[in-house]
């Protein structure tokens, strides 16, 4: 069965994109996870989060002041969504999301909850762990329909940073309008595969299963914490063993507190600060690897592949394209979550001005995180620069890349050339760049992204970190 890139002729595979790389005529067996978007804060993730809390908010509002229709009419424009290819069908995508009648049992089940008479639920992506029959397909359907928008305009970015043909497509669901608080019925730009549109997510946003998790919370922090009250406490669940150690088994527990939600809604207004940790956890997981999004994938052997891939790229106009698309990869797949969302030519200025590409800096420790929290750098966005000459790298095209960058953007970027054969003369004019405060870039020929490879192939990617730092302080001071 095709695989989205496979379909539409990208020479790239999952490791080297920015998106969940779908089977087109089944579903994979990924969750868009609202909590995922939540707890990043790259301005992509940051508005998607304020249209969930601004629909689940009016959901909540609404509910309160009685109005059942304008519930009905909120939650029955939740559509199941095919167009991600994400979820449980084990044949073509059939969408599992909010249905007719699967609105009215979801608006019955918030309206019932203790959760929601006690004031506890106010976040979409804690219903899986307190409101019944809310599972991590409808929980997955619900933020894929509020976010239908932001999904279209990534898609878009996406398909033009990968060449792949777009259309008018005005047969799936509508957006969330937070300024109107209602729906609205768009026209989107989109791939199609046998009449059928695709949305494309970001890696970042997808979990194997939701990370508010109510069995895993019920299983392995709800039931731990009160077996260490049993225990403390004394009394009959307390079982002694002939040394004298005590304990209290997770099966006495279960008995008296069996898995309920609203029993779970109650345990958590009673220790608030469970749930707290139990978030922090599951935050600190941070986004799926790519072995975790596939499971043949074996990052060492295609350190090697890559590796090879790029010594066969000739320098030259000739193949630019072919040298673009693989150092966009290679800096995906070397750099991926610390920079995301790769955009091609990025127009700055009314277009008088153009990059290679553009990443979103979302890095929150290492390297990039020190380049975005550095106020002489501030890089929000890092901006990349490919050259495929086979001639060497001089001061226009270091003046070319120091001139793209803003007080809005920030002040670092990459530049990546094929070889250079006065290396010393270039990290300085990098130096002089930066000491003129005109900005900060990195130069990296193709030996600098072939060692950072092979620390991949060797196991030592952690090394990637102080390589860079090391160069960047060769070329700052």
């Amino acid at each position: 069965m095709p695989k989205f890139c496979e379909h539409f002729g990208l020479p790239h595979t999952q490791a080297e994109v920015d998106f969940v790389d779908v089977d087109l005529e089944t579903d994979t067996q990924l969750y868009v996870c609202p909590y995922a978007i939540e707890i990043r804060t790259d301005d992509w993730s940051a508005q998607c989060s304020a249209l969930i809390r601004s629909f689940f908010a009016e959901v909540l509002a609404q509910l309160r002041a009685g109005n059942d229709a304008r519930v009905g009419h909120l939650l029955g424009h939740l559509h199941e969504p095919n167009e991600t290819r994400l979820g449980q069908s084990s044949d073509r995508p059939a969408g599992r999301g909010v249905g007719a009648n699967k609105s009215t049992l979801l608006g019955d089940a918030l309206r019932n909850s203790r959760a929601y008479h006690t004031g506890l639920l106010n976040d979409i992506s804690e219903t899986e762990l307190f409101i019944h029959g809310v599972g991590r397909d409808t929980i997955s359907d619900l933020t894929t329909n509020i976010i239908r928008g932001k999904l279209a305009e990534y898609t878009l970015e996406q398909c033009e940073l990968h060449n792949v043909p777009v259309q008018d497509v005005r047969t799936i669901g509508p957006s969330w309008n937070p300024a109107r608080r209602n729906w609205e019925a768009r026209t989107y730009r989109l791939p199609v595969h046998n009449r059928r549109p695709i949305l494309l997510v970001p890696k970042t946003s997808v979990r194997l299963r939701m990370s508010i998790d109510s069995q895993e919370f019920y299983n392995f922090h709800m039931v731990e914490f009160l077996q260490a009250e049993y225990l403390q406490a004394g009394g009959a669940l307390v079982h002694t063993f002939k040394n004298g150690t005590q304990t209290v088994y997770k099966k006495s527990v279960k008995e008296i507190h069996p898995f309920i939600k609203d029993d779970l809604a109650d345990f958590v207004r009673q220790h608030p600060e469970v749930l707290e940790r139990y978030k922090e956890m599951a935050g600190a997981k941070g986004p799926l690897e790519n072995r975790q999004l596939d499971e043949d994938f074996r990052e060492g052997l295609f350190a090697e592949v890559l590796i090879d891939r790029l010594r066969a790229i000739p320098g030259g106009n000739r193949d630019a394209t072919a040298y673009h698309h693989l150092a966009t990869g290679i800096c995906t797949f070397l750099f991926y979550p610390d920079l995301i969302t790769p955009i091609k030519e990025y127009e700055q200025h009314d277009g008088r001005k153009r990059v290679d590409i553009v990443f979103t800096n979302a890095a929150n420790d290492g390297f990039f995180h020190r380049r975005l929290s550095a106020p002489q750098t501030r890089a929000v966005s890092v901006f990349v620069e490919c050259k495929n000459y086979t001639r060497e790298i001089a001061n226009p095209e270091l003046d070319q890349l120091s001139g793209r960058f803003s007080i809005r953007r920030g002040y670092f970027g990459i530049l990546l050339c094929r070889s250079m054969d006065n290396r010393d003369r270039i990290l300085d004019g990098c130096r002089d760049t930066a000491i003129d405060g005109r900005g900060y870039m990195l130069p990296l020929a193709d030996s600098d992204l072939i060692h950072m490879l092979e620390l991949v192939r060797d196991g030592n990617r952690h090394s990637i970190d102080g390589y860079l730092e090391a160069l960047f302080d060769r070329t700052s001071r």
